[in-house]
């Protein structure tokens, strides 16, 4: 009677687990048949929007134009300043303004006017320097100020290469060490009427590019839908900006300028409506 009652509860236990493996395999069934049929639907919409996408990009006709205006640099603009370090602040500042008052007395004599002198900098800089010490308590180290550096920047423009040659070069005999070059720039006096060309340049370009294709390809361009402009600064074909140095009074070569030419480069695209 025992055995009997053992035998039925195995029985019972081994139905119970088929059951249940049963309708865990068929709800695996249905969620993988449920996600192919999401996978399905994600497809054929990712498929419908790229094809709309396409299809508008396929109507759409892109043209390049440049425009390209050559200028002559005509404004040069040099920034200088007269620099000097000593243990004593007072006495290197001294140095600085009787140097800088030198450098704006030859810039006047040379016709170069008071409006086109700008002070751009002015700054008293103290110099440390790392050391070690040593007492009864043990070795340490601390910074220390040893000296103090004053510099003055001024920027001044002319027109005229040979003034401003002229300048550097009696600036460099009457200042000797203390003056510093920081760059010499150059610029066109009319960028934004040539802007303004080299963009009616490039419209042309673009037009008779359109034009043009439209009869060898024989097909019929409508409005223009899209529109891009793509501007840089000017390009300096012969670009004498000059590093920072110290001028030295002996035996100082006449300096050397040449300004070159620049470029104003206008790009746009056009995109025409295929019809």
């Amino acid at each position: 009677m025992m055995n009997k009652l053992k035998e039925k509860k195995i029985l019972i236990i081994i139905a119970s687990f088929l059951v249940f493996f049963s309708c865990d395999s068929n709800n695996q069934t249905q969620t993988s048949d449920d996600l192919r049929r999401l996978d399905i639907d994600s497809i054929s919409e990712t498929r419908s929007s790229l094809g709309n996408s396409l299809d508008e990009e396929s109507n759409v006709f892109w043209i390049m134009g440049k425009g390209i205006v050559e200028q002559k640099q005509e404004l040069i603009e040099i920034n200088i300043s007269i620099e000097q370090r000593d243990k004593d602040v007072i006495n290197a500042s001294k140095i600085v303004n009787e140097n800088i008052n030198k450098v704006v007395e030859i810039a006047k004599s040379l016709g170069i006017k008071e409006d086109d002198i700008v002070t751009k900098e002015f700054s008293i800089s103290p110099v440390e320097r790392w050391i070690q010490k040593k007492d009864e308590y043990g070795e340490w180290g601390e910074s220390e100020i040893i000296a103090y550096e004053v510099n003055n920047s001024i920027l001044l423009s002319s027109e005229k290469i040979d003034v401003i040659t002229e300048f550097i070069n009696q600036s460099t005999v009457q200042t000797g060490n203390t003056l510093r070059i920081n760059h010499i720039n150059f610029s066109a006096k009319d960028q934004k009427e040539n802007k303004i060309e080299s963009r009616e340049k490039a419209i042309e370009d673009a037009l008779y590019k359109a034009s043009f294709y439209e009869k060898r390809l024989e097909i019929k361009l409508g409005d223009i839908i899209h529109f891009q402009e793509l501007s840089g600064p000017s390009v300096n074909q012969n670009d004498k900006n000059l590093p920072m140095m110290r001028m030295a009074a002996e035996a100082m070569p006449s300096a050397s300028i040449y300004a070159g030419d620049s470029e104003i480069i206008t790009e746009i695209y056009l995109g025409f409506k295929i019809n």
